[in-house]
Order: C-alpha cells, then sequence, then structure tokens
C-alpha cells in the first residue's frame, strides 16, 4: 500500500512519538485548538463574554479559521504526503518538526495579542512559518524531473502572498480593506483543498476497495471535473473583489456550483459501480456537494437582488465543506498512517461526526432566513461543530500518542 512507502527513507534515531511523523502534532493542536477558538468566537458573537484583548474580532475569527487552522492542515498533509509522492523524499520529524509547531504556537500567541503588542511580531511570525512550509513544499515538487503536483507548491505560494498583503492591509501599508482580503484568501484555500481532496480521495478510495478486495481496477479522480470547479471558484473570486455589486457574479457562482457537482461523476462512473453507497466514501463526495449548495445559494441570493446576507451562505464553504474536507483528511490520514485497516475503521463515530458538522452547517446558514433567533442559531451551530472534534479528541488521540499498530516507523 502507498501508505507504507516512506519507511524507505525515514531518518534513522529516536524520535518521541507525536514527533514521529508530521500529521501527529498538527493534529494533536488543530483539534483542540478549532474548538478553542470557535467556542471563544460564538460566547463572543452571543453576547456571553467579551475579548478586551483583540480588537477586530470579525478578522481574528476568519483568519485563525484559515490561516491559524488551515497552516496545521496544509502542514500535515505536505509531510505525511510528500514522502509518498516523491520515493525519497526524507520525512519531517523530530527537532525540526518540533520548531516548527512552537513557532505555530508563537504566531498563533502573537496574532491574539496583536492589539497590545502591535502587529509587526504577528506578521513577522506568521509570513517567516508559512515561508518555511513553503520552502519544504517546493523542493520535492520542483526536484522531480515530471514536476507532478506543481500545482500544490502554486497553491501554497497563493496563500502566502494572501497572507502578506493581509498584514500589509494591517499595518497600513495597503489599502484593500482586510475582510476583502480574507474573503479571497477564502477562494485560494479552496481550490488548495481541492487540489489536496483530490488526492486524498485517490488515496481513501483505492485503500477501501483493495482492503475490501473485491475489485482489481484503481479508482482515479480525473482532473478536469476539479480543474473547472477550481477555475470558477478562482473566477468568482476575483469578479466578486473588482464587481461585487455585478450580477453576472450570480451566474459565475451558479457555474461554480454546477462545476462542483462534476467530480461526482468519477464515483458513479468507476468501474462500471455506483460506489457512492460505501461508508466513507458518501463523506467524501459531501465536501464537492456541500461546496455546490454554498455558490449555489450565493448565485440565487445575487440574481435575486441580494435580500440575503450573503456572508451567511458563505457559512455552507466554510462551516461545511471547508471544515469537512479537513476533518475528513484528519480522518483518513489517522487511519491509514498509524497503520490500521481503513475498511474495518469507518466506525459509527465518523458517521456521527460527519452527521453533526452537517447539522451545524444548516444552524448556521438558517441565521440567513431566521435573523431574530441568530444568537440562538449561532450557538446552536457553535455547539454541534465542536463536537466532532471533541468526538475527534476522545477517539483519535491515543493512537497519534501511540507507535504505528503495523511496526513501521513513523
Amino acid at each position: 500500500m502507498a501508505a507504507t512507502k516512506h519507511y524507505e527513507s525515514y531518518p534513522e534515531g529516536d524520535f518521541p512519538i507525536y514527533l514521529a511523523y508530521g500529521f501527529r502534532p498538527a493534529f494533536l493542536l488543530m483539534a483542540p485548538y478549532m474548538v478553542l477558538s470557535i467556542v471563544l468566537w460564538g460566547l463572543y458573537y452571543s453576547g456571553y463574554i467579551t475579548l478586551p484583548f483583540i480588537g477586530d474580532t470579525l478578522s481574528w475569527h476568519i483568519y485563525e479559521m484559515l490561516f491559524g487552522v488551515g497552516f496545521l492542515g496544509m502542514a500535515a498533509f505536505i509531510f505525511t504526503g510528500a514522502p509518498e509522492l516523491y520515493p525519497g523524499t526524507v520525512p519531517i520529524v523530530g527537532k525540526t518538526l518540533k520548531n516548527i509547531m512552537l513557532l505555530w504556537i508563537a504566531g498563533r500567541a502573537a496574532f491574539w495579542l496583536m492589539d497590545i503588542i502591535t502587529p509587526y511580531p504577528a506578521a513577522v511570525i506568521n509570513v517567516v512559518l508559512f515561508a518555511w512550509l513553503t520552502l519544504l513544499v517546493v523542493k520535492p515538487i520542483f526536484k522531480d524531473p515530471a514536476k507532478r503536483h506543481v500545482s500544490i507548491a502554486y497553491g501554497f505560494v497563493a496563500v502566502q502572498l494572501a497572507q502578506i498583503w493581509f498584514y500589509l492591509s494591517v499595518l497600513g501599508f495597503a489599502d484593500t480593506p482586510a475582510l476583502a482580503i480574507l474573503k479571497i484568501s477564502l477562494g485560494i484555500f479552496l481550490v488548495l483543498i481541492l487540489l489536496s481532496i483530490r488526492r486524498v480521495n485517490i488515496e481513501a478510495v483505492n485503500e477501501i476497495i483493495e482492503l475490501e478486495g473485491k475489485s482489481e481496477e484503481i479508482f482515479f479522480a480525473r482532473p478536469p471535473a476539479y480543474n473547472l470547479t477550481m477555475f470558477m471558484i478562482a473566477l468568482f473570486t476575483t469578479l466578486e473583489f473588482f464587481y461585487p455589486d455585478n450580477r453576472v457574479v450570480g451566474w459565475i457562482a451558479l457555474a461554480a456550483g454546477a462545476a462542483s457537482l462534476g467530480i461526482l461523476n468519477d464515483f458513479i462512473a468507476y468501474d462500471e459501480e455506483n460506489i457512492l453507497g460505501k461508508r466513507l466514501i458518501r463523506a467524501l463526495i459531501t465536501v464537492p456537494v456541500l461546496i455546490s449548495i454554498g455558490y449555489g445559494l450565493i448565485g440565487w441570493n445575487y440574481l435575486s437582488g441580494l435580500h440575503y446576507n450573503n456572508g451567511d451562505f458563505l457559512h455552507v464553504l466554510t462551516s461545511g465543506a471547508w471544515t469537512l474536507s479537513f476533518y475528513l483528511v484528519m480522518i483518513v490520514v489517522t487511519i491509514v498512517h498509524t497503520g490500521r485497516d481503513i475498511s474495518r475503521e469507518r466506525s459509527s463515530w465518523v458517521c456521527l461526526s460527519i452527521f453533526l458538522i452537517l447539522v451545524a452547517t444548516g444552524l448556521r446558514t438558517a441565521v440567513a432566513f431566521y435573523p431574530e433567533y441568530s444568537s440562538s442559531l449561532y450557538m446552536g451551530s457553535v455547539i454541534v461543530w465542536s463536537l466532532p472534534f471533541v468526538i475527534y479528541i476522545v477517539i483519535y488521540f491515543k493512537w497519534l500518542l501511540t507507535p504505528r499498530v503495523d511496526g513501521l516507523p513513523g
């Protein structure tokens, strides 16, 4: 299986198990940080607490969800994927991995205290952090003669440029509002998520099919539907930035939603068999469905006269598609790369977690239609949204803190 190739280049030495592979500390930090961030934001938004040490709380909330949590997801994906995609790549483990995670923690503290210690420490730490990660990504990709997966490197660079632009705005060196830059950043992250989830789909589905022993065919997530969806998302993001009141933006949003549904054809047409009904595969296809619903609602709102707040509909993309893609990566990587059988570990807890993410998305989106209940809907969505990550902590943390069950390093 592909998930065992990394041991051939695994560095010699004794490493603490939580630093034995990139996904371990990333996920150990990601789950509790997501719960902490969203609960604080929910309590603040609903008026239960104040956050006196944070000035622009909305930018703090969006930035930390995108760049704070996003960094850990990006790091886990590339630190785990690079040794598989590029044989001979030495996994990032031990001291280097620890220093990256400590710098991430410093970046979070600096951003939280930005209004007290000025934005400069946060800007320097977080830009350096993403530059370090981007360099680690670019090296194996551009050393590859075939330049496979070069689009991922470009995606990492785009995220870094968006972050620099954000800090230039915060520091007063750019006129673009910080929130407008964060909306562009969301579009970039969605493109990067599609690039990543396509590769996760290939690994996860083939692992399931191989271990079930039901087919000798290889599942392949074909590029055209993904490329079209990414192009439409990029086009929508660009047009909305320059022409936010133009009805054409609505049509482009609908086109992005329609393109996303095309991704499902890979699963429907696989080996003359519809594999959509398999557990976990149902969850994998839910990501493009949520992207379709999110852009569909935004497009409908534009074309019907913007009677609702598009920020509420954006949460189908953030609370829904963005969150679910990260959660699925956490589940798939944790199962496969701790040496377990993914065909047997697709438990009811995973199904419940995915259901809870969908319920939380529905509650948050309902704020657009029932603003008079916004406080209750928002707090309800925060609580329900947090539960899957609590479940992950309870079930999977012990796997992250113990060696692989198959005896391989990492």
